[in-house]
């Protein structure tokens, strides 16, 4: 049996300075760590980091004034930071912002976008943190988010029930590379091909009707990961977070080449079965998972392959 681990499985740069600001803080703290959501999508990650001091908490009314205080990857609205300054907790005082700076950029773009006169529309989770993080700077509650390429529908009625002058579309650094070239090329097919490209720089901002690509180059590489893994292998295993959206992307897009898939949280749930009769495994893993599960899984396929081979042999 062989085993194929994707290249760039695991952990993203933008995870592993959230994760280094947590523990740093805590450990440089003599009051308790606040973290407001989950600092990133994984529950292990979560646990080890609980185990360290951190206090995790749903909700924002459940960290103390003036409490040390760390911002999740996911980025957040505004409003989150006014509250906190009602409570004392500011930057550069006692507030630690952790959001990766690929989610800050998606803001600014929002932010120029708007600026600029366009109505602009999210590819996103509706109820995913970043989603709503990017909402906030638009029309919060109010913003247009489309959930799939298939919908595509919708956004042509929105534009024409409120006769929007100029849209532009942007994404959530974590959706489907796939997905969100799919719904562009269902706008255009549906709307006289007016959707054009605006560059990330954003320099040109003059056309009525445009898209940027907002989607962050870890998601990326991760899955374009699963295609090399698809040529080559008889069943993925998809390593994440039971809320990573990038995770989940992954998942999806395995299955889509109709190679037997699977997605797990850990090595515990890995079944003999799945490696009956395969040859070549895949592993991949979202940006939220540590290597270290990554390994135990790689170490738990090899487990179970060696009980298939006595079993074969007996």
């Amino acid at each position: 049996m062989k085993i194929k681990v994707a290249k760039h499985a695991g952990f993203c740069f933008g995870v592993k300075k959230a994760i280094e600001v947590a523990e740093e803080v805590a450990q440089n703290s003599h009051d308790s760590t606040y973290v407001l959501g989950q600092l990133v999508h994984n529950e292990k990650v979560i646990k080890n980091l609980e185990d360290k001091g951190i206090i995790f908490v749903e909700n924002i009314n459940e960290i103390p004034e003036n409490a040390v205080t760390v911002l999740r990857a996911h980025g957040e609205p505004g409003t989150t930071y006014k509250i906190l300054e009602k409570k004392s907790i500011t930057k550069g005082n006692n507030l630690n912002d952790a959001t990766c700076p690929l989610v800050t950029l998606v803001h600014n773009v929002a932010i120029k976008l708007k600026n600029n006169g366009f109505e602009v529309v999210l590819f996103g989770k509706r109820n995913h943190p970043e989603a709503v993080g990017t909402s906030y700077h638009l029309k919060g509650e109010n913003t247009f988010i489309v959930e799939h390429e298939d919908d595509f529908m919708k956004v042509i009625d929105y534009i024409h029930k409120n006769n929007f002058p100029k849209v532009a579309i942007i994404s959530q650094t974590t959706m489907s590379v796939y997905g969100y070239k799919k719904l562009i090329e269902n706008l255009n097919a549906n709307f006289g091909n007016k959707f054009i490209e605006i560059p990330l720089a954003l320099k040109n901002l003059d056309i009525n009707y445009g898209y940027v690509d907002t989607i962050c180059n870890p998601t990326k590489q991760r899955q374009s990961d699963i295609d090399e893994l698809a040529k080559d292998c008889d069943v993925i295993i998809v390593i994440g977070g039971k809320n990573s959206s990038n995770s989940k992307e992954l998942y999806q897009k395995a299955k889509e080449f109709g190679i037997e898939s699977h997605f797990i949280q850990s090595d515990e749930q890995l079944q003999k079965e799945w490696l009956d009769g395969k040859e070549k495994i895949g592993v991949t893993a979202g940006a939220s998972t540590p290597d270290y599960l990554i390994n135990e899984v790689v170490e738990r396929v090899r487990e179970l392959n060696k009980l298939r081979i006595r079993k074969i042999i007996k």
